[in-house]
C-alpha cells in the first residue's frame, strides 16, 4: 500500500494575523517539478494558489478544521504543506522550483484514476480537487443526503431559487461554496403554456465547442450555451394540463460565484478528438446578459481575469502551462520554469483551455 509511505503535512504554523504571509504565497514566482506528465496538476495548482482570495481564506478555514480535527483532512492537508513549502522557499532558499510529490502522492492515492505517468485532462483535475477541499472543509457536521430536485411550480422563481440555494448550504458550507459555487436554473414551459423550474449548482461553467472556421469569441459562446432553448421530454405529466409532453427548456444562470472558472469543452466526446480552433477572450468581461434577470440579486456582473491554463497538442500526448497575473504583469508558469511575459498576453488563441476569473469588486 503505497499509502503507508506517504507523510502526513506538518502541523499548521502559519501566523495568520500577518497579511503579508498571503500575498507571499499568491505573489510567489516558484515553479513546480514535472513529476512525469504531471503538467496537468502543476497547471491547475499553479491557477489555484495564485487566487488570492482563495489562499486568505482557506489558510484561516484550514487552520480552523486542522485543530478541531472534525474529520480527516488529507488533501486540505496536503495542500496546506505545499503552501507551506512555497512559503519557506521564498524566504529561505528561493530555488527555482520546488517538489509537489507529497501533494502528488497523497492526491493520486485516493484517485487511482490519476495514479502513474499518463496525461489528463487538467480540467477535470481541478474538479476533483475542489470537491476534495469542499467535503473535508465542510462545516456542516451532519449534512443530509441530496434528493434530485424536481421541478417546481410556483410562480415566484426567486424564492424557489432561494430556497434551493439555502437547502443546499444546509448540506455543504465551505470556503469552495462561498467562493467557487455558481447555480443554473432550468425553465420549463409545457405546451399548454404552464412553466416549471428547477436548478442545480457548477463548479465551473462549461462551453461547448461545436465545429468552426474562423474561431470562437468567448462572450458569443457563453450567448449561445446559456438562454438557449431547446425540446425535452421530461418524462412526467404536467402539473397542470396531466399530459405527458415535450416541453420547451430554456438554461440560464441564476447566480455567479465569485470566482469563475470557464471550462472550454474542446475535447469531442463522440470521437475523443480535440478542437483546436482559435478563441477569443477578455481580460475583462460584464456577463450581466447570461444572468437569469428573475433571480438577480443585483450582483455585479463584471469579472477579471487572473489566470489562464492552456493546452498544446493532442489530448493524450500534448502539454499545459498557465499564464498567471501578479500585480500588472503577466507571468507564464510551465511546470519547473516560471518568467516574465509582460502587460498582455494573446488573447486570441488556439491554445486557451481554462479561464480563471474574479469578481472585479472582490476582495
Amino acid at each position: 500500500n503505497r499509502d503507508n509511505n506517504i507523510s502526513r503535512a506538518k502541523t499548521p504554523n502559519l501566523l495568520l494575523k500577518d497579511s503579508s504571509i498571503v500575498g507571499n504565497i499568491s505573489c510567489s514566482l516558484t515553479g513546480l517539478q514535472n513529476l512525469g506528465n504531471t503538467c496537468f496538476i502543476n497547471t491547475c495548482l499553479q491557477n489555484i494558489i495564485h487566487c488570492t482570495p482563495f489562499i486568505a481564506k482557506f489558510l484561516e478555514i484550514s487552520n480552523q478544521m486542522f485543530q478541531k480535527k472534525i474529520r480527516p483532512c488529507p488533501i486540505s492537508e496536503a495542500f496546506y504543506e505545499l503552501l507551506l513549502q512555497l512559503y519557506e522557499n521564498n524566504n529561505g532558499q528561493q530555488n527555482d522550483y520546488i517538489n509537489p510529490s507529497n501533494f502528488v502522492d497523497r492526491f493520486t492515492s485516493l484517485h487511482n484514476q490519476f495514479y502513474g505517468n499518463q496525461e489528463h485532462d487538467t480540467q477535470e483535475f481541478c474538479r476533483f480537487l475542489l470537491q476534495d477541499l469542499n467535503c473535508e472543509l465542510n462545516t456542516v457536521a451532519s449534512p443530509s443526503a441530496y434528493r434530485k430536485e424536481l421541478p417546481r411550480k410556483n410562480k415566484n422563481k426567486r424564492e424557489l431559487f432561494i430556497n434551493y440555494k439555502d437547502d443546499c448550504l444546509s448540506k455543504e458550507n465551505s470556503v469552495i461554496t462561498d467562493l467557487f459555487i455558481g447555480y443554473f436554473s432550468f425553465e420549463y414551459l409545457c405546451e399548454c403554456g404552464y412553466k416549471e423550474y428547477t436548478f442545480s449548482q457548477f463548479l465551473d461553467l462549461p462551453i461547448q465547442m461545436n465545429s468552426s472556421i474562423g474561431g470562437f469569441d468567448l462572450f458569443q459562446m457563453l450567448q449561445n450555451n446559456f438562454y438557449k432553448k431547446s425540446y425535452v421530454d421530461m418524462g412526467e405529466n404536467c402539473s397542470f394540463c396531466k399530459r405527458t409532453s415535450k416541453k420547451n427548456e430554456i438554461m440560464k444562470i441564476a447566480s455567479l460565484p465569485q470566482i469563475l472558472i470557464i471550462s472550454l469543452q474542446r475535447i469531442n466526446s463522440h470521437n475523443g478528438m480535440k478542437n483546436n480552433a482559435p478563441v477569443r477572450f477578455y481580460e475583462g468581461i460584464d456577463l450581466r446578459e447570461i444572468i437569469d434577470a428573475e433571480i438577480s440579486d443585483g450582483s455585479s456582473t463584471k469579472y477579471n481575469l487572473f489566470a489562464v491554463s492552456n493546452h498544446v497538442g493532442e489530448i493524450n500526448t500534448g502539454h499545459y502551462y498557465s499564464y498567471i497575473k501578479i500585480g500588472k504583469d503577466w507571468y507564464c508558469f510551465e511546470d519547473s520554469k516560471v518568467y516574465k511575459v509582460g502587460y498582455q498576453i494573446k488573447m486570441n488563441t488556439s491554445e486557451v483551455y481554462t479561464l480563471f476569473y474574479t469578481r472585479s469588486n472582490f476582495k
